[in-house]
């Protein structure tokens, strides 16, 4: 298993050029850890991209829609945000704002660290370079490498 943010979960959903990779990625792993804050940014880029008509009028409710059979057919798994995701989001931006020079963790990134590390993933699939080298310093590997 590992921990897809956001980032990463809409190439399997919503194709970029990059998404092959990420697809095969996804076939590789069991099952894909997220949090339950990715699967609200996962419908803000849905319906993103349908406004910016980046996909098709109404493509938002399909890719939503098969986001959630993904969900219940157990391919994904929601992690919620509870007291042990804020003591390690806590840790974190300790972590990352004490380093010298600090790494300039945004929340959300660091709610989704977070909520990997209470999950126990030792693997972040990521692309957002501040997300990676925050990452790095917490000990996780990153795909892709």
């Amino acid at each position: 298993m590992s921990y897809w943010d956001t980032s990463t979960l809409g190439k399997l959903y919503l194709p970029e050029t990059d998404s092959p990779g990420f697809v095969q990625k996804a076939a590789n792993d069991p099952v894909i850890v997220i949090s339950r804050l990715g699967l609200y940014e996962m419908r803000r880029v849905a319906f993103r991209k349908e406004s910016e008509g980046l996909v098709r009028s109404g493509a938002a409710d399909t890719i939503l829609s098969q986001l959630d059979q993904d969900v219940a057919a157990g391919e994904i798994m929601i992690l919620e945000l509870d007291t042990r995701v804020e003591v390690s989001f806590n840790t974190i931006m300790a972590t990352c704002y004490r380093r010298a020079p600090p790494i300039s963790v945004r929340t959300f990134d660091a709610i989704h660290l977070a909520t990997a590390r209470v999950a126990g993933e030792a693997e972040l699939v990521a692309t957002d370079r501040r997300m990676r080298e925050a990452a790095k310093l917490l000990g996780f590997s990153l795909f892709p490498a």
